[in-house]
């Protein structure tokens, strides 16, 4: 028979504030019938007041992993212990190299078939009549502008990935056929667009004019596209990627003016900081600054342009060539997560820096 002092003992031993192990052993101590001391493996040393009270100053007390907010090690890495409140698919980490050979050369896809021209027209004159709405100018251009562009275009350039996913969805599931790998493309298109509409709501806020012309554009621009798509997605695609060219020309633009000081945009954008989730969204540094963040908003435009140019010149039923890609893409972000290293967008500290060393 075990004490009331061993059974005491033992519901102590769940006390959040008070070491297990000494209130174990003191207990056993103070019994002979705690038949279970041995297999316990309790050191016997004498437990004072005093002890007790150096321990709970201790900084290297246990806590419970269920009441530590801390992930417990056996669920989760620590590249992969992210923000919970930033639950998204990894983006490419895009190097000042390669974002520079970029904005040195704007592709544009010449127009060959007949459909390739007439999105291409209609997309222009989207664009130009887009530039008289928003008031957008190449030269110093008003901020409140380029605030009214980017919010209407990163909240229409969300539209067509998710829309083509979701058909593609439908079909596979209506054909029962596989979907070779370009719905995952397709959704993080989508899903880059939204992050980019997030960064600017960070930044600066969406008045009731601005809100009216995301709609109209969703209202007008998603049925159509969604018409088309079922006819032709390759019509869709090409519009995409001139799309994506017109908007790595405003992203161009809008950078050369933040970095050319008596603008505008410098004045207003030039000692801006990069928002919170811009730095973690694509790996920047703590120091980063607002003009990084334009600067990787138009690298992936110009991925989203690459993208779907190439899936315009393919059949439905063609494996997508960005698969190993992304695989890619997510071992950089968890390689630089683990190892405590961020882009070198506004930042040396970088993988390629650390293997020198």
């Amino acid at each position: 028979m075990v004490s009331i002092q061993a059974r005491v003992c033992i519901r102590r031993l769940y006390h959040p504030g008070v070491p297990s192990t000494r209130l174990a052993t003191k207990c056993c101590q103070g019994t002979q019938d705690f038949k279970g001391a041995s297999f316990w493996n309790v050191r016997s040393f004498h437990v004072g007041k005093e002890s007790l009270e150096d321990e709970s100053k201790d900084n290297t007390t246990l806590v419970h992993f269920r009441e530590s907010k801390t992930p417990h090690p056996l669920l989760a890495k620590p590249h992969q212990q992210g923000n919970a409140e930033l639950s998204i698919s990894l983006n490419h980490i895009w190097s000042e190299e390669e974002i520079q050979e970029r904005l040195d050369n704007l592709y544009q896809h010449r127009p060959k078939s007949l459909t390739d021209k007439i999105m291409h027209r209609i997309m222009w004159s989207l664009y130009r009549s887009f530039n008289w709405v928003t008031g957008f100018k190449p030269v110093n251009t008003p901020v409140r502008a380029v605030e009214w562009r980017l919010i209407v275009l990163e909240s229409f350039a969300g539209v067509p990935g998710f829309m083509a996913a979701m058909f593609r969805h439908f079909r596979c599931l209506r054909t029962l056929q596989r979907d070779h790998g370009w719905i995952h493309t397709l959704l993080e298109e989508a899903e880059n667009e939204r992050m980019h509409l997030l960064i600017c709501m960070k930044m600066f806020k969406a008045g009731f004019v601005t809100r009216c012309l995301v709609i109209g554009a969703q209202v007008l621009m998603t049925p159509f596209l969604a018409a088309i798509y079922v006819v032709n997605p390759g019509a869709v695609h090409r519009f995409v990627g001139y799309l994506e060219e017109t908007a790595c020309l405003t992203y161009a633009n809008i950078i050369h003016q933040v970095q050319t000081k008596g603008t505008p945009l410098n004045e207003a954008w030039a000692h801006l900081r990069a928002p919170g989730i811009a730095k973690a969204y694509w790996k920047l540094s703590e120091d980063a600054m607002w003009i990084d963040a334009l600067k990787c908003m138009f690298a992936d435009e110009s991925n989203h342009r690459d993208v779907n140019h190439t899936f315009a010149t393919m059949n439905s039923d063609d494996p997508n060539p960005f698969v190993s890609k992304h695989r890619k893409d997510a071992a950089v972000a968890w390689r630089l997560d683990s190892q405590g290293l961020s882009a070198d967008v506004g930042c040396h500290k970088t993988l390629e820096v650390k293997k020198k060393e």
